[in-house]
């Protein structure tokens, strides 16, 4: 009998790598935020508005992008939205003044608005449901890996180049990801050098879905679905610790903890390397949980509400003068977020017709961005105010609460295929 092939894990194993170039250019910003707050004379709250500057654009965009992903396909959407970020990040370098600096982030944000829909697109073609769990944590620890894993690199490279170069390398990195894209990649399995097995295999996990999923929906006519609430708010509260830690954590142990620059880009890892441990074990105990007899929905539901549970620890964080007990609370939020984020993209194919999955991504990154409008900004505002972070850090917490709620109490387990007909009945109406 013929071994099935592997060719999807090799397409997840791009899609990993993407994701961590993308939240690798995303935190290039705050690495570098000391030494180009003293370069360009900014103050918290303006490097705070540059941090804001790049979810601008990348929220506005979210939900064309997902509907642009449907239409146009992931291999193309992808092609087009790394080179076109990558080439707005490397021009940061040359950028001075403090208008073209927004400008160059508003710009990137448009490239890269189409990632997680497009992620969530290839999860739905090339991977049955009982593996999507696994694909997600996989694709969430890229964002743990390019946004904490190489910060010392980044710090390396700002203390012994400057800024400016770090901000050229790391755009480099994303025109070699898309050769290697445009090699491998196809839309379908069938197009690709998959075997006949592994395609049956697919498909098979696939089969409900493609009898019930044929109806596009548009965007707003997922609010009608009190599950979308809860799904749209719970990434919002994930995403508001993700944009804070992002954006200010070497900032604040810069200034707040009185470290170097080098060094608080090794502290910065420990969040985020229990942030990819989150991401794999979130993915694995929901692919679990339903091998084991759960429904999709219940398993997912266990997993959002353990994680974002967790996230509310950042609230002691910001009550204690240790360093190292002020790094772990930071840490098990943000592994806790990163537990519940394994499974928000995944989620999405329990409620949602096949072919209007890339469009609710789209909707929910919509939601979720948002926080990066207020998180970045608030945080340097109240940092300048109340000289400390510790009001930004109990927000945080209080947000992730009230996602917790959310998700325990709120997220129902309605057949899909009866969700699938109400939404496409609301479309016809």
């Amino acid at each position: 009998m013929k071994k099935r092939s592997n060719v999807r894990w090799g397409v997840f194993t791009l899609v990993f790598l993407a994701t961590a170039i993308n939240y690798l250019d995303r935190s290039n910003m705050g690495v570098a935020g000391p030494t180009m707050m003293g370069d360009l004379h900014l103050s918290n709250v303006q490097f705070g508005v540059l941090s804001s500057a790049f979810f601008w654009s990348y929220t506005l965009m979210q939900i064309p992008s997902g509907a642009i992903v449907d239409k146009l396909g992931a291999r193309l959407t992808y092609t087009i939205a790394v080179i076109w970020w990558s080439l707005f990040q490397a021009a940061i370098a040359v950028t001075r003044s403090f208008g073209a600096l927004i400008g160059m982030r508003v710009l990137m944000g448009i490239g890269e608005s189409p990632a997680f829909p497009t992620n969530t697109r290839i999860m739905a073609d090339w991977l049955p449901s009982s593996e999507r769990g696994f694909a997600n944590g996989l694709s969430s620890m890229g964002m743990a890996v390019g946004a904490g894993l190489m910060t010392p690199v980044v710090a390396w490279v700002i203390e012994t180049f400057g800024w400016k170069i770090s901000f050229i390398v790391t755009g480099a990195l994303g025109l070699l990801w898309t050769i290697a894209w445009l090699y491998y990649f196809k839309d379908k399995p069938e197009e690709s050098k998959a075997s006949k097995e592994e395609i049956e295999y697919i498909r098979s996990g696939q089969h409900q879905e493609e009898v019930q999923g044929q109806s596009d929906v548009k965007w707003y006519q997922f609010l009608k679905q009190s599950n979308v609430w809860v799904l749209l708010f719970g990434l919002f509260a994930q995403d508001y610790l993700l944009f804070l830690i992002l954006t200010w954590l070497p900032t604040y142990l810069v200034v707040a903890k009185h470290m170097t620059l080098l060094k608080a880009g090794f502290n910065s890892v420990l969040p985020w390397v229990v942030a990819a441990i989150g991401a794999i074990v979130g993915g694995r105990l929901s692919d679990y949980l339903i091998k084991r007899g759960w429904s999709s929905i219940n398993s997912r539901r266990f997993v959002l509400t353990i994680g974002t549970m967790l996230c509310t620890v950042i609230i002691p964080a910001a009550f204690t003068n240790s360093i190292p007990l002020a790094l772990t609370l930071i840490s098990i939020a943000m592994g806790g977020m990163m537990l519940a984020n394994s499974n928000v993209w995944a989620v999405l194919a329990d409620i949602a017709p096949k072919s209007s999955i890339g469009t609710l991504s789209g909707l929910q990154n919509f939601v979720g961005n948002i926080s990066g409008w207020i998180a970045p900004i608030l945080t340097g505002y109240l940092a300048d105010r109340l000289h400390n972070f510790a009001l930004a850090l109990v927000i945080a917490g209080i947000i992730a609460a009230i996602g917790t709620i959310g998700y325990a109490f709120f997220l129902k387990n309605n057949d899909k295929s009866k969700n699938n007909e109400v939404v496409v009945d609301q479309v016809a109406k």
